[in-house]
């Protein structure tokens, strides 16, 4: 006899399975917002500080900086824009090979600026913009080229360290002992987005990235290398273009033949990205959040 298995999983509630019940209670479910329109949105937040800024070399390498010095080159509307702008400029540079992304007077990005999330703190706003950055850093990822965050100074940290996701290598500086790569997303009452969390479990796996966001701790350059997050410690910018120039050897050609070849095994970038966006939206704002910004715990160890 054959005995019908209990449907514990897929048990309906009010016509939803129960896990269709866990998505709707944790995820966005605002107005869908295009591209454009979340850009239009988060340019009215748009100031004058900070920049990224390009520089490109005859030997077919840019190299990209972060500056928001004042605030360790955390990340706000304007200088998504620029980075918006530069990925369209090095998608046209046909001669180009590859790119290191860092930041000014040698720190990397200590993530998004306080100063923006305290005006936009609510489900709505932290949907427009994993919208809009998500997008940027999916276009920068997409490039043929092939690109390193190097990261110095007091490291990455939070929104830093998702930018660095969205590179092909990273490596850190082992100058200093107290250079430092953080998803310390859960210490402000979030979770990472603009498609960070996806390229994680590609870059360490499922277990390793579990691990990584709910300690959210900061590793260190050999921490970092043995849990397989970065992938080389060296002790300047000069050491960071010869690990990259080893990289790139090969005919310009054959490495944006090969980038785009591995990067028909992605799985769905942009589909994981926006369901990424619907779970962090209603954290953003929330009770937790709230507190951890008023407390300004973001820098502190």
């Amino acid at each position: 006899m054959r005995l019908s298995r209990a449907p514990i999983l897929m048990k309906m509630e009010n016509g939803q399975s129960s896990k269709e019940k866990y998505l709707h209670d944790f995820t966005y479910h605002g107005k869908e917002l295009s591209f454009t329109e979340a850009k239009n949105i988060m340019f009215q937040y748009l100031d004058s500080s900070g920049s990224v800024d390009l520089e490109k070399d005859a030997n077919g390498i840019a190299k990209i900086r972060l500056s928001n010095p004042r605030f360790k080159n955390a990340i706000n509307v304007k200088m998504m824009s620029d980075l918006e702008e530069i990925t369209e400029k090095l998608s046209q540079w046909t001669d180009c090979k590859g790119a290191i992304v860092y930041g000014a007077d040698g720190n990397f990005c200590s993530g998004g600026d306080l100063n923006m999330a305290k005006k936009i703190n609510n489900s709505y706003y932290g949907y427009a913009m994993n919208i809009y950055i998500g997008h940027i850093l999916d276009k920068f990822k997409r490039l043929p080229i092939i690109t390193v965050a190097y990261i110095e100074g007091a490291g990455a940290l939070g929104g830093g360290a998702e930018i660095t996701t969205a590179c092909d290598y990273r490596l850190m500086c082992n100058a200093v002992d107290t250079t430092a790569i953080g998803f310390v997303h859960s210490k402000m009452g979030i979770v990472p987005a603009w498609g960070s969390t996806a390229r994680l479990v590609s870059i360490m796996g499922v277990r390793k990235t579990l691990d990584l966001l709910l300690e959210s701790r900061l590793f260190s350059a050999a921490e970092a290398m043995d849990s397989g997050l970065v992938d080389g410690a060296v002790a300047t910018m000069a050491d960071a273009e010869t690990w990259l120039s080893h990289k790139i050897r090969a005919d310009v050609n054959v490495i944006r033949a090969i980038k785009r070849m591995v990067q028909c095994y992605d799985d769905s970038p942009e589909t994981v990205r926006m369901m990424e966006s619907r779970i962090f939206a209603p954290l953003w704002g929330g009770p937790a959040n709230q507190a951890a910004i008023e407390k300004h715990l973001k820098h502190k160890r």
